[in-house]
């Protein structure tokens, strides 16, 4: 591998385009080369929410709780990279009123719409560990603040 910074930057740039959200502790980005994905960048030590989501997703991708989440595709060793299927945009009349007990941060900005379905896109912090894979719904209070 090499360890030349101007390669790294040209493999970035093959699969990042343009930046769509930072968080406090990613950023995430479009890609030309997986088109239905996006590309999770953790470069902050100590948050590990690529590492959250992906687990979350290996316990869940084979039960009927996957249709809340956006699958993960890959990650890295390390975890700083993550590639995570694309959402688009809800309407307003499309975030229900109550939302499963182990998801959380109800911001609109969290979740989108894959095909007919409202799932959660940012899930690096959720309940799934302290509450289980429970049926429970819970009521989401939607905010639209950072």
């Amino acid at each position: 591998m090499s360890i030349s910074p101007s390669i790294h930057r040209e493999a970035f740039g093959l699969l990042c385009d343009d930046l769509i959200y930072t968080g406090m502790s990613r950023a995430v980005w479009t890609s030309a080369m997986v088109p239905d994905c996006v590309i999770k960048i953790e470069e902050r030590a100590g948050y590990f929410q690529n590492v959250v989501e992906w687990e979350t997703w290996q316990r869940v991708k084979d039960t009927p709780l996957s249709r809340w989440f956006a699958a993960c595709r890959w990650i890295s060793p390390n975890g700083t990279i993550l590639v995570m299927e694309r959402t688009r945009s809800a309407g307003d009349s499309q975030y229900p009123e109550k939302m499963p007990a182990f998801l959380c941060d109800f911001k609109r900005r969290n979740y989108g719409m894959l095909g007919e379905f409202l799932v959660c896109h940012d899930y690096g912090t959720n309940m799934l560990f302290e509450n289980g894979m429970t049926k429970r719904m819970i009521k989401a209070d939607w905010s639209d603040s950072a």
